[in-house]
């Protein structure tokens, strides 16, 4: 005599394995649904929401972002540098090596370049601190600005130099047109 509740259980099986392979995991189709606007937010390095600040790692110089007030900016960044890292950025590894100084460090833009005026004459400086105030002051000023370095007691010729692509401070003759 045949088994007919054998085979009606593997069609009772077969059934609910076709019928779990056709439900494609309970998704349905759907139509084309708009998506809605673009996001907004997370500011460009650029944008008037952020001051770009320079420090230092093993592997060289490396911009960190903060919140930048309402106006001048250039100005504010200066300081932020001569801060220091905070805590947080210490811990990731960032130093400065600007060294602390009685005088404040000016900066100003005038006609499209940036004047930057120091406490220190560049010669006792080290060079990664040179390219830290240099590389602040210009990716504050936005665009590839020439940054006209002051010294005290050395008259009123500037240094002319950029910050380059490596983040570092360039005589204008290596990094592009005065």
């Amino acid at each position: 005599m045949p088994d007919n509740g054998g085979s009606e259980w593997r069609r009772a099986v077969a059934a609910l394995v076709a019928a779990a392979t056709l439900a494609g995991c309970g998704i349905t189709d759907t139509d084309p649904q708009p998506a809605g606007q673009p996001v907004q937010g997370g500011p460009a390095e650029r944008s008037g929401r952020l001051l770009r600040v320079y420090f230092v790692t093993p592997q060289g110089a490396w911009p960190v972002s903060r919140p930048a007030p309402g106006g001048d900016r250039l100005q504010p960044a200066m300081d932020a540098l001569l801060a220091g890292p905070t805590a947080d950025e210490r811990a990731r590894g960032l130093v400065t090596q600007v060294p602390a100084a009685a005088k404040p460090v000016r900066a100003t833009t005038v006609k499209g370049r940036v004047r930057l005026r120091l406490p220190w004459l560049v010669r006792d400086l080290r060079p990664a601190a040179v390219s830290q105030l240099v590389c602040t002051a210009a990716a504050t000023s936005g665009g590839d600005p020439v940054v006209e370095v002051y010294e005290p007691g050395m008259g009123a010729e500037p240094w002319p130099v950029k910050c380059d692509e490596s983040g570092s401070a360039v005589p204008t003759e290596q990094g592009g047109s005065s």
